[in-house]
């Protein structure tokens, strides 16, 4: 089964039995990662800090695995092969050959009968299996906790218990209050020191210029806003402007018109002069 899950590592070259015991030895002697006698290969647990053994434990569930991979193994053939009697006798049929038809399915019987049992019995084994894995699966979880209470046990020792606790954080407040009471010490002489009308006349100062920095704020605001006002209202008597220029220009060329009109009205009334006759 290791070779089967394994052999392919290089990609697409799968490896040789040569090369398979030489990659076993390496990972048993160089690596330390598994243990092999041959027969059974175990891989080392990434919780166990010690070299894999292989126990007869290991042994019958290796054989289990393996068993239960032949059962598979076999099961995908009978099942193939009922579906392959079946259309076998399905063709005799339609070519009204009874006896062959008779054969393949008896075939197929046979076939089902024994996919019957090997699942049944596969069915054993991998419960089976299951079981023998949950209960390896609580022993590490017991290994675990005992180690862990272990662990645990250790450190309560080396705190020392609740009284150690409370008596450190007793001193811990102490010098805590110690340096506080120091520090207010090492402060007292310069608290006196400190003129309070320098700080208020400061104060004043840095007060009046904030109010000079708005003030100017303001005043450019509004300055801004003015400029935008007046250069609105010049656009807008431009526009103005513009619009009237347009409109005499329009009546100007209407007026033209009108006159132009007139003037060809009267020369199409004006009755043309009759020549004199001698």
């Amino acid at each position: 089964m290791f070779k089967e899950e394994f052999g392919n590592v290089l990609g697409d070259h799968n490896l040789s039995d040569v090369d398979m015991d030489a990659f076993l030895k390496f990972l048993v002697r160089d690596k330390k990662i598994i243990a092999c006698d041959g027969e059974t290969i175990k891989l080392k647990s990434p919780t166990d800090s010690k070299i894999p053994t292989i126990t007869q434990e290991d042994t019958s569930i290796a054989s289990l695995k393996s068993l239960i991979a032949d059962l598979e193994i076999q099961t995908k053939l009978f099942t193939e092969r009922v579906e392959r009697m079946e259309h076998v006798a399905k063709e005799a049929v339609a070519k009204m050959n009874r006896v062959s038809a008779l054969a393949a399915l008896r075939s197929k019987k046979s076939a089902e009968s024994n996919l019957a049992n090997r699942h049944a019995t596969l069915s054993q084994l991998e419960e089976v299996l299951s079981k023998i894995e949950q209960a390896a699966d609580q022993v590490d979880l017991v290994r675990i906790m005992e180690s862990s209470m272990k662990v645990l046990s250790s450190l309560n020792k080396e705190v020392g218990g609740v009284e150690r606790v409370d008596d450190v954080i007793d001193k811990l407040r102490e010098q805590m209050g110690q340096v506080d009471e120091v520090g207010d010490i090492i402060a007292e002489p310069g608290q006196n020191n400190v003129d309070e009308t320098e700080v208020d006349d400061e104060l004043e100062a840095m007060e009046r210029e904030e109010m000079r920095k708005i003030e100017e704020k303001e005043r450019l605001v509004k300055e801004e806003k003015e400029r935008k006002e007046t250069a609105d209202t010049k656009r807008k008597l431009d526009e103005l402007a513009d619009v009237e220029r347009k409109a005499r220009e329009a009546k100007k060329a209407e007026d033209f018109v009108d006159e132009s009109t007139k003037g060809l009205r009267r020369i199409s009334l004006e009755p043309e002069p009759i020549a004199e006759h001698a």
